[in-house]
């Protein structure tokens, strides 16, 4: 995704930007991490406008963020998924307008391993329920109608905020620990900044047919 007036830079070197492709009246503008977000960016501001220059500062040696995939000993290891998936139109038209012969189809299956047991990923209601249980599954249920009735005054930490939205139970079942695991802080100290994507809460409100409505300051 490299386009004619597009330059990448390490992290360490603010120096003046190069100045390949660049016109004379164009501004300059930094954009900061190599990743997929960074280089989109990059590319559709010089594919749009010839005012603006932009540039590319990445920390490593090797674009991509988390996409990328590292060498070791031989090994290719993935930083994080590799698949790509949308429902967004014009996303995948950009995608396919810089990848149009590299994108592959291949069928896929995530799954979570819970307490012994695998849920499909995204849940499906059918394998949850028969995962945790009736009885389980209706303490979920009263939990989210007690929390709805009496929530938290407050919404301070991260628990506070799940918890009045989705019941207690859900949330130690499963927020508590991915949560604590990503941030490595106790969910009762966090603040509400990593709140579930509204696509989780969506999935979560099919499975159990609640409206689950967060509402949220933040995109994922």
């Amino acid at each position: 995704m490299r386009g004619p007036s597009m330059n990448l830079h390490p992290a360490g070197s603010f120096g003046a930007a190069d100045d390949v492709g660049r016109k004379s009246e164009a501004s300059t503008v930094a954009i900061i991490g190599g990743g997929p977000a960074g280089l989109t960016a990059a590319y559709e501001l010089q594919k749009h406008s010839e005012a603006y220059h932009p540039v590319v500062f990445e920390e490593s040696d090797q674009v991509g963020g988390i996409s990328r995939t590292e060498m070791y000993k031989g090994y290719r290891y993935d930083i994080g998924g590799h698949r790509f998936f949308t429902k967004v139109k014009s996303v995948e038209a950009l995608w396919k307008e810089v990848l149009p012969n590299d994108f592959l189809q291949r069928p896929r299956m995530s799954r979570i391993f819970y307490r012994n047991k695998y849920y499909d990923y995204p849940l499906k209601p059918l394998n949850a329920l028969l995962n945790m249980g009736p009885y389980e599954s209706m303490r979920i249920m009263l939990s989210y109608a007690k929390w709805k009735v009496r929530p938290s005054r407050e919404e301070v930490t991260f628990e506070q905020w799940v918890t009045n939205r989705f019941g207690g139970r859900l949330f130690w079942h499963f927020f508590k620990s991915y949560t604590e695991k990503v941030w490595g802080i106790p969910a009762m100290r966090s603040v509400p900044t990593g709140r579930p994507s509204a696509s989780r809460t969506c999935r979560f409100a099919r499975l159990y047919g609640m409206p689950f409505r967060a509402r949220t300051t933040r995109t994922a």
